[in-house]
């Protein structure tokens, strides 16, 4: 249940299957606009219940991050569990450390929040399992929001599928690829990688920045004329062809204020990337310093740049960890793996 989109080409086999539907409940474009996600919502609370008498729901399965089961919650339709990616209250006092231009949506966000704040402390008690998609997720929404969901809550983080993510022999550009993919929200830290970039630049490397995403475009063409025209920036392109974007860079950024367990971290682990990401959140749990990744202290551009200073520089042995990344993922990120659990939980929810 969704709003109208374009489901990617990767998705055409699972959708042929005659056990699958897909409801179009909502006839707009995401945007990444803060109202669309109310919409959405009172688009849920009119025609759930009807999709229900059709289908006979036996559970519900909610990605929280923007609440879009709020309302369905007060019709009793079916056991309701919930993915939470992110929190308001997190993501807002990240964002009020740091002076930098926002985003649209996180002004409202920040407009809004004791709204917010209160929908998400009724979700959080109400739904009857929680999947935090780390330990730090989960020990967030105790500490942030004051509520007793221990009992009701498993950890179980985001993953991949590293046959579609997978190192790729074929390098189309000689110079070195550092990329950042993801919003341009002052919460996913973009300025933090451009002023590093910047710096890198001035001091006579040969890097090409890869932007891929949404957002504050002009605040990044400011920086980018540093670059002169050597650097790429791009749309957010879809799902099915994130794999060659990966393998066309070297270096993967994560600078983010605030995450809890990124898909961006994983797909470019999978895909045997050089990650280097802020230490914060959930990150930590995925990336063990210098042996799968690297990790830089969040907000600091100096840093960051000193990391990728050492990878230019050859002082690692960027083989080895590139290895150890997609092994981490091999062992502990797969979906495969990961719905075996989901599944699991569903039947203890249902019975």
């Amino acid at each position: 249940v969704t709003l109208h989109r374009t489901v990617p080409d990767c998705y055409d086999k699972l959708l042929k299957d005659e056990n699958c539907f897909v409801h179009n409940i909502l006839n707009v474009t995401r945007n990444d606009s803060f109202f669309y996600n109310f919409r959405f919502q009172l688009a849920v609370l009119k025609k759930l219940r009807r999709l229900d008498k059709k289908n006979n729901f036996d559970i519900i399965h909610s990605h929280s991050g923007h609440l879009p089961h709020l309302f369905s919650q007060f019709q009793h339709i079916a056991p309701l569990v919930a993915t939470v990616h992110s929190t308001s209250m997190g993501m807002n006092l990240n964002i009020k450390r740091y002076k930098t231009e926002k985003s649209e949506t996180e002004r409202y966000m920040g407009l809004f929040s004791e709204y917010i704040k209160s929908c998400e402390k009724i979700s959080f008690k109400k739904v009857d399992r929680l999947f935090p998609v780390s330990k730090f997720t989960l020990d967030e929404i105790i500490n942030l929001y004051n509520v007793d969901i221990l009992g009701k809550s498993t950890v179980i983080p985001n993953a991949t599928d590293p046959d579609m993510f997978r190192p790729m022999t074929s390098k189309y550009s000689k110079e070195i690829v550092v990329a950042f993919i993801g919003r341009f929200y002052a919460i996913k830290g973009f300025h933090i990688f451009l002023q590093a970039l910047m710096n890198i630049k001035k001091k006579g490397y040969n890097i090409k920045p890869y932007l891929i995403g949404r957002g504050n475009t002009e605040t990044i063409n400011n920086y980018l004329q540093t670059f002169s025209s050597n650097y790429i920036l791009q749309d957010l392109a879809p799902y099915n062809e994130m794999p060659a974007i990966y393998n066309y860079s070297d270096i993967v950024i994560v600078p983010s204020l605030y995450e809890n367990c990124p898909s961006v971290v994983l797909e470019a682990m999978s895909s045997g990337k050089i990650v280097i990401a802020s230490n914060v959140g959930g990150i930590p749990e995925i990336i063990q310093h210098e042996k799968n990744g690297f990790l830089f202290e969040k907000g600091n551009a100096e840093d960051l740049e000193r990391k990728i200073i050492s990878i230019l520089e050859n002082t690692y042995d960027t083989e080895k960890i590139k290895n150890n990344a997609r092994e981490t993922i091999i062992k502990r990120y797969q979906w495969k793996e990961k719905v075996k659990d989901i599944c699991e939980i569903y039947k203890t929810v249902i019975q």
